[in-house]
């Protein structure tokens, strides 16, 4: 090193090794800018910046070295020999453009480090080949340690210098990679001449054709001056691309709809646009470059902008003051949305958006009205089918309710048949309105599922049981095949299956005059695959989807032979897409329709079977139960089932007259309708529960007996206090089984 230092300070010029390091220090500037442009580049453009690079950094490496051995000051007269010292600026100009031509290529760091080191070992080149042009009176000797220090040094000072081009961003990617590459050139031109020893030689001659110091000089300003002018037209072309790019940054800014405004770490405003300046015209002031944000602030607070409360305004004040990001909306004086949005860039300034969302607003307000006025008529259809199952299910308790009490007493054959007139007349009403409600539960998105445990063959024998005698009335053989495997027990909705497949076999019995309806179950692996099947007329391929639409119907005509209102199969297509499947129906030409579907459900191991205790018949006496019903004749119906096994029984006509009579007398059930006048059933539970807690009695069954049966009916029952929830019209049997486990409690008490 102090070897080094003393060729340096002792062997050279001093003020010409300054200006060597200076146009050094040019040309690497240089070099790594048009090293940037042709990065960013694309197509010839870049390979033409590559080029620029080469030429600009070979011709800065030659000049720096040249210059230094201008002031290298030997004893001896020096000159050089014009072919090798052409040949070295050749091997400068084309070994460092290879550098950094290999640089630009790949975006990695192997393509770096290849670059840089092939950048350092054409430095080494140029300057060995410039020394091997030297002629002087003297045998040049090396010393071969300083020569392979200086490769060194030129080798790992490019590939570092390289590496930081590529990692580092920023400003500092203007300063760090140039100067390191400076270093590597000075590094190795003066650890180099280092190891050069002149051994003097009188007898030498020194040739005629050499190139002289004055000629040398002169070429190596001219070589300056070219890369002073390569520095000199980078920054020109810098500044003219900024120059452009502002200037098409303003123009597209201009035509952007928000108002957006640029401020400095002061807060001062660097730069806006046509909308702003627009808005700021509204309040009353001129945007100017260089204005504080508090001035505009200012002329938004007397202009309306925060509105009229004093702490609303100072509140939206502090959010536009604030330079963090944040969003906030201003309602301005003419009826315009504007929203505000603060960006913190990473110098401390910031950037203001003002964007108008009056268009949003009201948007958003006609879809709120819209909304509103579909949820309005969603409830009014809701209260409406409430309503309509109230008046409906009604008197169809009574109807239903009698004709079940008059079959199980002594009618002659002519009565019976009237009475089973009666009953299926009602039970078809009852069927279609439950389908309207069942539609209107699937329509409100409230069908749920309740998966179970339950036996397929069971289940299927149970919906072939219930058609049984409809099918056996029109001669049709109804059948159930249950595949291999396909009658374990799986886990799934029972209820909802069996109402799909009692939707299916409804139908197929109903548009079947002869033949045989067939319900089969077979096995797929984990899944099970159910079909119904019939020899019926089958259906109109072209109408096939209209089946599975709401009110669709196989024959629209006014002379089809089949009623219904076409809501069965829409109701199943939905719970069969709720349990996993899609439900699809297959014309047989000749052969009538098959209706089917598939289901995951794997099997599952048998239960072992629970001890079933008989089921014994109610004997009611002692047991009372307070009937709380508006109607007199569904209190009619419900007594008469009570009296037919014995069970004492009172009544009253409203809410508050079930609470004052079972806060007088005690009873061991109530059976509470909804929709009453003077008190509704739902506070006559609460009212009884909060009785019931407050004098630490024992809890009353209560249940809701109501034509009101969607789930939010039942909901609300139980979240009165109530134990369940039956429909009306009621069965005797449904209702006596109800009441069955807490008569038999009473009994044994």
């Amino acid at each position: 090193m102090f070897a080094i230092l003393a060729c340096v300070t002792q062997g050279h010029d001093l003020r010409l090794v300054a200006v060597a390091a200076l146009i050094c220090a040019i040309a690497s500037v240089s070099a790594f800018g048009f090293f940037a442009r042709s990065v960013r580049a694309q197509g010839a453009s870049r390979w033409a910046s590559a080029a620029m690079t080469g030429w600009v950094a070979g011709c800065g490496v030659w000049a720096t070295h040249f210059t230094a051995e201008l002031a290298y000051q030997p004893a001896l007269k020096i000159g050089y020999e014009p072919w090798a010292t052409v040949a070295s600026l050749v091997i400068a100009v084309l070994g460092m453009g290879a550098g950094f031509a290999a640089a630009v290529s790949r975006p990695t760091r192997t393509a770096a480090l290849v670059g840089g080191g092939f950048t350092g070992l054409s430095i080494a080149a140029m300057h060995f080949t410039g020394m091997a042009a030297v002629r002087t009176q003297a045998h040049i000797l090396w010393d071969w340690n300083y020569v392979t220090a200086s490769l060194v040094v030129a080798v790992l000072g490019g590939m570092v210098a390289f590496e930081a081009a590529r990692l580092i961003r920023g400003p500092w990617a203007r300063v760090v990679p140039p100067v390191l590459l400076v270093l590597a050139i000075v590094g190795l031109h003066f650890t180099a001449m280092t190891a050069v020893i002149l051994q003097p030689d009188p007898t030498l001659a020194m040739p005629h054709e050499v190139i002289g110091r004055g000629l040398l000089a002169t070429a190596t300003v001219g070589l300056a001056s070219l890369i002073l002018g390569a520095a000199a037209s980078l920054i020109w072309m810098e500044r003219l691309g900024r120059r452009a790019t502002l200037s098409n940054l303003a123009a597209a800014l201009d035509v952007v709809p928000a108002g957006l405004a640029f401020f400095d770490p002061a807060g001062r405003l660097t730069a806006f646009n046509k909308a702003f300046a627009g808005l700021m015209t509204d309040c009353g002031m001129e945007a100017a470059l260089g204005q504080p944000r508090s001035a505009f602030i200012a002329a938004a607070r007397e202009a309306g902008w925060f509105g009229r409360s004093a702490k609303g305004a100072a509140k939206r004040a502090a959010q536009i003051e604030v330079r963090s990001s944040g969003a906030s909306e201003l309602h301005l004086p003419d009826g315009r949305w504007l929203r505000h949005e603060a960006f913190l860039t990473e110098d401390g300034g910031g950037v203001t958006v003002f964007t108008d969302i009056s268009d949003e607003k009201a948007h958003a307000a006609a879809m709120a009205a819209a909304r509103d006025t579909a949820e309005a008529a969603n409830r009014a259809k809701s209260e409406f089918l409430a309503n309509i199952s109230h008046e409906i299910r009604t008197p169809l308790n009574g109807v239903l309710g009698v004709a079940d009490l008059l079959n199980q007493t002594r009618l002659s054959g002519g009565q019976r048949k009237l009475v089973g007139v009666i009953r299926q007349s009602g039970s078809l009403l009852n069927g279609l309105l439950a389908d309207l409600l069942e539609m209107a539960k699937v329509e409100a998105g409230l069908a749920e599922l309740k998966p179970t445990r339950a036996a397929v063959a069971d289940l299927v024998g149970t919906v072939c049981d219930l058609f049984a005698g409809a099918a056996n009335d029109k001669g049709l053989e109804l059948r159930a095949e249950i595949g291999q495997g396909a009658g374990e027990e799986v886990i799934c909705d029972p209820v909802r299956l069996r109402q799909v497949l009692g939707n299916l076999v409804s139908n197929a019995v109903k548009f079947t005059p002869a033949g045989e309806v067939v319900v089969s179950v077979a096995r797929q692996g984990e899944h099970l695959r159910f079909e119904v099947r019939d020899t019926g007329p089958g259906f109109d391929a072209k109408h096939k989807a209209d089946l599975f639409q709401r009110f669709g119907q196989g024959d629209t005509s006014s002379t089809r032979r089949h009623g219904g209102v076409g809501l069965g199969l829409a109701i199943s297509a939905h719970y069969v897409r709720l349990m996993g499947g899609e439900l699809d129906g297959e014309n047989l030409p000749g052969k009538g329709a098959a209706f089917g579907f598939t289901l995951k459900a794997p099997a599952l191991e048998p239960a072992q079977p629970a001890a079933l205790a008989e089921p014994a018949e109610i004997e009611g006496r002692g047991f009372r139960v307070l009937v709380v019903d508006d109607n007199a004749v569904n209190r009619q119906v419900l007594q008469l089932i009570l009296e037919s096994v014995g069970i004492e029984h009172a009544s009253a006509e409203n809410g508050r007259e079930g609470v004052e009579a079972i806060t007088a007398q005690p009873f061991d059930a109530v059976l509470m309708d909804i929709q009453m006048p003077v008190m509704d059933g739902f506070e006559a539970t609460r009212r009884i529960r909060a009785w019931e807690k407050k004098t630490r009695r024992s809890r009353t069954p209560i249940y809701i007996v109501s034509a009101n049966c969607l789930q939010t009916h039942v909901d609300a029952g139980r979240a009165a206090g109530a134990d369940g929830h039956l429909n009306k019209p009621i069965s005797p049997a449904v209702l006596l089984q109800t009441l069955e486990p807490h008569v038999n409690a009473a009994l044994a008490a």
